[in-house]
């Protein structure tokens, strides 16, 4: 290997170190969003109210999940809808339904609200912002890393 291979391998393993500790960053915000959201889901299953009556509020549909690619080997942070349905009863991380982000914004609550109960916003609000600095940072050194990867390899 050249010297140049070498010093991009070296650069190379540094961003992978950074990439790995940003997604475990991430998954410690997604598994403290899912703390908070079930907390609030058993008090309202143990508030003991019925449909109809007053004060009756719904279970929460919204919660974070993070997708590892196989292929690209990327992490993507994204929000899904956790629905009960007749053939999903549990809410577990293989149930959901993706809710397709914004273009031009990316998650915002006028995208999400249209699936989301009103409780859900608080959380929406605390965590979103910092998910959506997550995500761009995943995006630009995964880009980083599969550059470096293609140049060593062209280089070698």
């Amino acid at each position: 290997m050249s010297v140049e291979s070498d010093s991009l391998q070296i650069a190379l393993d540094n961003i992978q170190e950074c990439y790995e500790a940003l997604v475990d960053r991430a998954q410690l915000l997604v598994d403290g969003y899912w703390h908070e959201w079930r907390e609030r889901n058993k008090q309202i299953f143990n508030s003991g109210l019925k449909p109809g009556e007053a004060n009756y509020v719904n279970t929460g549909r919204l919660a974070p999940r993070l997708k590892k690619s196989k292929i690209t080997h990327r992490v993507y942070l994204e929000w899904l809808d956790w629905k009960k349905t007749t053939y999903r009863k549990y809410q577990n991380p293989r149930s959901g339904v993706q809710i397709k982000p914004n273009k031009r914004d990316g998650y915002t609550w006028t995208t999400i609200s249209k699936k989301a109960n009103a409780w859900e916003k608080i959380l929406f609000d605390k965590y979103e912002p910092l998910f959506k600095a997550l995500r761009k940072a995943l995006a630009v050194m995964a880009d980083q890393i599969s550059m470096l990867k293609k140049t060593i390899k062209l280089l070698s």
